[in-house]
């Protein structure tokens, strides 16, 4: 696959996740709690994955060790993510949360120094601001409540920004050559089993399938375990961590939009300032990619 090619799927990847917020909103207001949510649109997914790995049997086999621990590892920190995130919400207003989930994007880059030795360019460097600025305007930070913020939730938002980084970078470690659904499959496993310590799966005994949770796990499930792990297996091994961190922030643009579209949450002008000044800084990583695209074919 070719770089604009892997770059469009990071982008799926990161937008299916961005309709994540919106579409758990609409399960809430529809009686679900949140550990019952989590927990069935992780088995959902699994599941899912796991009739499509019984059709890439032969990939089953290709796995080797070293990949069945990057994989685990991958599910661990995609977990993590999650946990870590929910949790701060607790204590912080979501303006403030999301943007410090959204630390991410300078975070892969520092991961990759620390790894790689590999600088960022100035171009990279500009995208990078631009989507840290549009974030800060996108959730409306200057609006937000500063009344009751604990120092406990700034530090759980911010590991949750860690533990995303290191998924997205080390996701460029994925070997080619086995089928991203297999690999998303073992990831989501690793999740599935990670998330019943914490969500426990009350809801495969306490009716609440039977009440219409199944269609919202099936629907969270396809939208952020099964479709931003395929793609993000095919394109971030192709485009890198570093830039793969700057698509992802696709994520809060559909999110903002999502809100707006399906549950008719009210988006201010500074909020579409952000979004635009986001998009831009994405435009800016993809010229960055056609400018070392005509250097390696010059």
């Amino acid at each position: 696959m070719n770089r604009w090619g892997a770059s469009l799927l990071v982008l799926l990847g990161g937008a299916s996740y961005g309709l994540i917020s919106p579409v758990v909103k609409m399960a809430y207001a529809e009686g679900f709690s949140a550990g019952s949510v989590t927990s069935s649109q992780y088995a959902a997914a699994l599941l899912i994955l796991l009739v499509i790995a019984l059709f890439k049997i032969g990939d089953v086999r290709k796995l080797a060790r070293r990949d069945l621990l990057l994989l685990t590892g991958l599910g661990v920190l995609s977990t993590g993510t999650s946990v870590l995130y929910y949790v701060s919400l607790s204590y912080l207003p979501a303006s403030l949360a999301i943007v410090l989930l959204f630390q991410f994007t300078w975070i892969v880059m520092m991961i990759d120094y620390l790894v790689t030795r590999s600088k960022p360019s100035p171009m990279k460097w500009l995208a990078l601001m631009l989507v840290l600025a549009g974030t800060v305007l996108a959730v409306n930070l200057f609006a937000t409540d500063w009344r009751g913020v604990q120092p406990v939730g700034l530090l759980l938002g911010f590991l949750s920004s860690i533990t995303y980084g290191a998924f997205l970078f080390f996701t460029g470690y994925v070997r080619p050559g086995v089928s991203p659904w297999v690999n998303s499959g073992v990831i989501a496993a690793a999740s599935t089993i990670s998330v019943f310590f914490v969500f426990p799966p009350t809801f495969a005994w306490d009716g609440s399938l039977g009440e219409g949770l199944w269609i919202w796990a099936l629907i969270i499930g396809l939208l952020g375990q099964v479709i931003p792990p395929v793609c993000f297996n095919v394109g971030i091994p192709v485009v890198g961590g570093s830039l793969a961190a700057v698509l992802g922030a696709i994520e809060l643009p559909v999110a903002v939009l999502g809100a707006f579209l399906l549950i008719g949450e009210a988006v201010e002008s500074v909020q579409w300032i952000g979004i635009v000044l986001i998009v831009l800084g994405i435009v800016v990583a993809e010229l960055r990619l056609g400018l070392k695209r005509r250097e390696a074919l010059s």
